[in-house]
């Protein structure tokens, strides 16, 4: 009778454990299927029915000049206003506009970006066929249509700046010394340099970013390289609610935070070891942030003048995050209408344009005798100072 008891409660275990698994694998089957919807097939195979149904809501075909509905479709997608007799198809005034790509080309490279968030040009490149110049402004104009400027941070905001590039230690030596001398930073007889000078250039090399954490949503924001307190003032006021509290630590580019913003600070003195206040606010929300970007797009930035692409693609990712793919590929289609980017602005962007950049500090003029020595010495051709070009060839001749 025992042992009946013991196999009849082991048979029940046992197939209550199964039922568990079987609708706990169902479930997670369900959730994996509706994350990855859409398929890269099923987008090359129905690019322009996508395309359509995603360009113009409810089917209604508008002209993109003048407004009017009075239009001709010539099939094919190609259509007529009758109204201002423009001729337009679903790539007109969309990111698309004027490219020789396929409209499947263009859907599957934002299919590629909806699925993979560290995806190279080189590998979307070889994905669609396509040369590498072609997939890097593919790549900026997606990421040209994603901007911040919508997110509103609330509640309590994490905010912290880091510095994205190379260290100087990884510098080959003579290219080192080259920045050195060339930022006057050596002695006359260039034979040293103090840790203050290698500290110096470091940081000149890299690029600030300053980023907001509520919880929800981030901001990240690329800044030149001398910082003001003014950037992070017009940042903040441009993208957290009134009457929020924000966490940083104690740099003094927040000493007068509360009352230049109106928003209430709390600072963690990281230099203490001190990464929670006596009143449990944190900023280690951002610093989880910077983390997965450098992990994930920091190695890939190469010049400062397209970061602020790179961060615009991060922060709507993660912004997104919650959404399937299938949503997020059609959010990022409906950014692209609208928007019409050419080569020349994307050759020409530069978001460190809207800021006054500081002068940089004076380190000190060289006098003639060690201007000479430089000359001499064979390593530089040309010395500029105070607006004046000094050479070997004026040297000789007397000229200074």
């Amino acid at each position: 009778m025992t042992k009946s008891v013991i196999l009849v409660t082991k048979y029940l275990v046992v197939s209550k454990l199964y039922n568990n698994f079987a609708a706990n694998f169902k479930q997670f089957t369900e959730m994996a299927t509706k994350k990855h919807k859409l398929s890269t097939a099923e987008v090359i195979r129905n690019a322009e029915q996508i395309f359509h149904r995603l360009r113009w809501k409810y089917e209604i075909v508008v002209c993109p000049y003048c407004g009017s509905m009075h239009i001709r479709d010539y099939g094919n997608y190609h259509y007529k206003c009758n109204s201002c007799k423009n001729r337009f198809t679903d790539k007109t005034k969309t990111l698309m506009h004027g490219s020789k790509l396929s409209i499947s080309t263009w859907l599957q490279a934002i299919y590629e970006l909806s699925v993979d968030n560290m995806i190279s040009d080189g590998t979307l490149a070889i994905k669609l066929g396509i040369s590498i110049n072609s997939a890097w402004l593919l790549h900026k104009k997606i990421q040209f249509s994603l901007p911040q400027d919508r997110y509103i941070l609330e509640g309590i905001v994490a905010q912290d700046e880091m510095y994205v590039g190379g260290s100087l230690s990884n510098y080959h030596y003579s290219r080192k010394w080259k920045l050195l001398r060339d930022g006057h930073f050596v002695s006359s007889d260039e034979t040293r340099y103090s840790k203050a000078a290698l500290f110096s250039l470091n940081s000149s090399l890299k690029q600030p970013v300053f980023g907001m954490n509520d919880g929800k949503q981030i901001v990240l924001y690329a800044l030149p390289n001398r910082l003001r307190k003014e950037y992070l003032y017009q940042l903040n006021k441009k993208h957290v609610a009134k009457g929020s509290i924000t966490v940083s630590d104690e740099s003094a580019l927040y000493n007068e935070w509360e009352a230049n913003t109106g928003c209430e600070i709390h600072m963690n003195n990281h230099h203490d070891n001190q990464y929670v206040t006596d009143d449990g606010y944190t900023s280690n929300r951002i610093e989880n942030t910077f983390s997965w970007y450098k992990r994930g797009f920091g190695a890939r930035i190469t010049h400062c003048k397209y970061h602020q692409l790179y961060l615009n693609e991060f922060v709507f990712r993660y912004n997104n995050r919650e959404l399937s793919t299938e949503d997020m590929f059609n959010v990022i289609v409906s950014n692209t209408i609208g928007k019409h980017v050419t080569y020349k602005q994307i050759r020409e962007y530069n978001q460190l344009a809207g800021f006054k950049i500081r002068k940089k500090k004076h380190v000190g003029d060289l006098t003639i005798d060690d201007i000479k020595h430089m000359l001499q010495s064979g390593n530089v051709e040309r010395i500029e100072q105070n607006g004046r070009v000094y050479t070997y060839r004026d040297m000789l001749k007397g000229l200074f």
